[in-house]
């Protein structure tokens, strides 16, 4: 019996299903952050948010709360996310640097949607 196979045969099976999502940060607080995003994401969706500052990446696992749509020549959504508090902050965690983040300019990030199934 291979890998595969046990897995497959197991009493339970737990899985991941995970896609990349780009967005853009637009507000952030010791909470949250505010994204914007031309893809929709349902509440609750839990993820790992990636963000550049300064030439470094920086993150955190966080939930979304709330997604908004605008209608326009293309959709775009903002959408609210809580920082969830899986971890302590850690040296690359978005929570230890948002004041910095607050008064610099950030432009672009990720968010690995993480969805349970």
């Amino acid at each position: 019996m291979d890998a595969l196979d046990a897995v497959l045969r197991a009493a339970y099976l737990v899985a991941i299903l995970g896609r990349e999502v780009p967005v853009r940060l637009i507000e952030i607080s010791t909470s949250g952050c505010l994204l914007e995003s031309d893809s929709r994401l349902e509440l609750g969706t839990a993820g790992v948010l990636r963000v550049m500052f300064e030439d470094e990446a920086y993150q955190d696992d966080v939930r979304v709360m709330r997604c908004r749509g605008f209608e326009g020549s293309s959709p775009i959504y903002q959408i609210g996310a809580e920082f969830l508090w899986t971890t302590r902050p850690h040296e690359r965690s978005l929570r230890r640097v948002i004041a910095r983040l607050q008064t610099g300019l950030v432009k672009a990030g990720r968010l690995e949607q993480l969805k349970q199934m």
